[in-house]
């Protein structure tokens, strides 16, 4: 089993977050292909009553929040019979609204839409799985254990809220965490905590990895990120010196 994660599915924004929806039309009926995808939340109940993960399957999902989920990334998933979870950075969903300052070189006034609350409950209602991506995008492992779990019961409450229903997942800003986030994740009510591992790391039901997709990956370099033994090799020493041979890029591949 692999889970990716994508942030944005849309033309014309020339970011390595963002994915052509041709691209991402591929990446779908390669994942149907080989075995199709399972919602995050059965990966859950299948590790809980059998200890094992589903085999062959692939978790998709989605980071930030943005409106291009709705437009282009979930009918090109219905085409295929694929489901996803967004994480939402719950901050959007108020009154104050939140800005999206975590995109490197990206001026926050030239970001993308969001999800409106009114769409966020729209997917939701019909069978697409919302998460927290905390508050705000703040890096959690920056701040202390009392001042994650505020934030994260805040967002955890906020979207459980607007949906009606209990949000038991969680993406953490930047993929990063550390002891204290996950503990805290836990004492706020999260029953799985995704990352996104850029070196060796333990995994765990609050350290779930991910692997990153983005914009310009080639159909061969999706086959091998999909592939179940990929993330051992992502997470892996020999991973972590090789890549620090080659030039530094900005984000995580």
């Amino acid at each position: 089993m692999s889970i990716l994660c994508y942030h944005s599915v849309a033309r014309g924004w020339d970011d390595p977050v963002s994915v052509e929806p041709a691209d991402f039309e591929r990446q779908c009926a390669l994942v149907r292909r080989g075995g199709g995808t399972v919602p995050l939340r059965e990966v859950l109940h299948r590790v809980a009553a059998d200890g094992v993960a589903p085999r062959g399957a692939t978790v998709l999902t989605f980071d930030d929040g943005f409106a291009d989920y709705a437009e282009h990334a979930v009918p090109i998933m219905e085409r295929h019979g694929l489901t996803a979870t967004m994480y939402v950075v719950a901050g959007s969903v108020t009154g104050s609204g939140v800005s999206v300052n975590w995109i490197t070189g990206l001026d926050p006034a030239d970001a993308p839409a969001l999800l409106t609350p009114d769409q966020i409950r729209d997917l939701h209602a019909r069978g697409w799985d919302i998460g927290s991506h905390s508050m705000t995008h703040r890096d959690l492992s920056t701040l202390t254990e009392a001042e994650c779990l505020a934030d994260l019961r805040e967002s955890r409450d906020l979207l459980s809220d607007l949906l009606g229903a209990a949000v038991t997942t969680l993406a953490y800003p930047f993929g990063k965490h550390a002891p204290h986030v996950r503990r805290a994740a836990e004492r706020a009510g999260y029953t799985l905590a995704v990352a996104l591992p850029d070196g060796p790391e333990e995994a765990g039901r609050f350290a779930v990895p991910r692997t990153g997709v983005y914009r310009g990956n080639p159909d061969w370099k999706f086959r091998v990120k999909s592939s179940a033994w990929y993330p051992r090799i992502r997470t892996s020493a020999i991973y972590r010196t090789m890549s620090s041979k080659r030039n530094a890029t900005t984000v995580r591949t």
